[in-house]
């Protein structure tokens, strides 16, 4: 049991570091080693109760993690920099990833809710991020972290080998100041399993709102594609590389943005890339996430999310 929480601990806390330095950063690049992590802890009796881990310490990194069941855990503020939630009877982790704190004036929190079971069936978590970060700008185009809700079953998959990606994304979003940010979905797929930090790796982002000036990565070469009938609407494809970690990113953003509701099957997302070329159907997806991007603003984001994959 200690040689998995110790594995568990340095293994975030590397994907924390290298991911740092990513223009969009994504800490979900630790997640596909969670499912064989839990099958493991699981078999052993592991996480038969609550349990708060630790990362080592770091002058850089504030960041505790609590390991737990969504029947266990009360509400609860994530406000450290690296400070996550695993809900290990539902497919989520709850991650505050304030990776630019040191470069922002002002706090990031995100809250756990609870999980709710709707009459379809499947689980949607409640939770919210609350942004407090004050205009500086220097740095007022450089993203500061990323609040979201992160699979950890059935990652490392190939497109072909899931049935389906069901999702039901409602949010409510109140600024009083003025605000940069978005709302989106971030998955990353490779052609080698388990790959989410080299630059063999894909980084897929499906935009749903964004305001204050936002832009995606590819967006001064301008769009590559425009993928029709999506959703209920047309989307522009951008790609471009991120020069940090030669990871190329693909933005697809949508001719009319979602107003705080939002629900599919993104495999259809991920059909449409195969359509385009992007990659094939035999990539992996090792990485899946929905969340909100922030650069300033005093904003509070409250959500529900569902999201969950489904094999053949």
């Amino acid at each position: 049991i200690a040689t998995l929480l110790c594995y568990f601990r340095v293994r975030s806390t590397s994907t924390f570091f290298s991911s740092f330095i990513h223009f969009f950063p994504q800490v979900t690049r630790s997640f596909h080693t969670m499912s064989s992590f839990f099958a493991k802890a699981l078999t052993l009796g592991a996480l038969a109760a609550p349990m708060i881990v630790s990362a080592a310490p770091s002058s850089m990194v504030k960041k505790s993690q609590i390991i737990t069941t969504s029947a266990k855990q009360a509400a609860v503020d994530l406000c450290g920099t690296a400070d996550n939630l695993v809900l290990y009877d539902t497919p989520w982790i709850v991650y505050n990833m304030f990776y630019g704190a040191a470069s922002s004036v002002g706090t990031q929190c995100t809250r756990y809710d609870h999980v709710v079971t709707p009459s379809t069936g499947n689980k949607e978590i409640v939770w919210s991020a609350e942004t407090n970060i004050q205009y500086v700008k220097a740095t007022d185009n450089v993203p500061k972290g990323y609040a979201f809700v992160g699979l950890t079953q059935n990652l490392e998959t190939t497109i072909s080998g899931i049935s389906s990606i069901p999702t039901t994304y409602t949010w409510t979003r109140t600024n009083t100041t003025a605000f940069k940010g978005n709302v989106c979905y971030d998955f990353m797929t490779s052609n080698t399993k388990g790959d989410s930090t080299t630059s063999n790796a894909q980084e897929l982002m499906l935009w749903l709102q964004y305001e204050g000036g936002q832009l995606p990565i590819g967006w001064a070469a301008g769009a590559k594609a425009t993928i029709n009938n999506l959703f209920g609407t047309s989307w522009k494809l951008y790609e471009g590389k991120n020069d940090d970690t030669g990871i190329t990113v693909h933005t697809m953003m949508p001719e009319k943005q979602f107003d705080g509701s939002f629900s599919g099957d993104l495999k259809l997302w991920l059909e449409a890339l195969v359509q385009h070329g992007t990659f094939k159907d035999s990539t992996y997806v090792n990485v899946g996430n929905a969340g909100t991007e922030y650069f300033y603003g005093n904003s509070n984001l409250n959500a529900t999310l569902g999201l969950q994959i489904n094999l053949n």
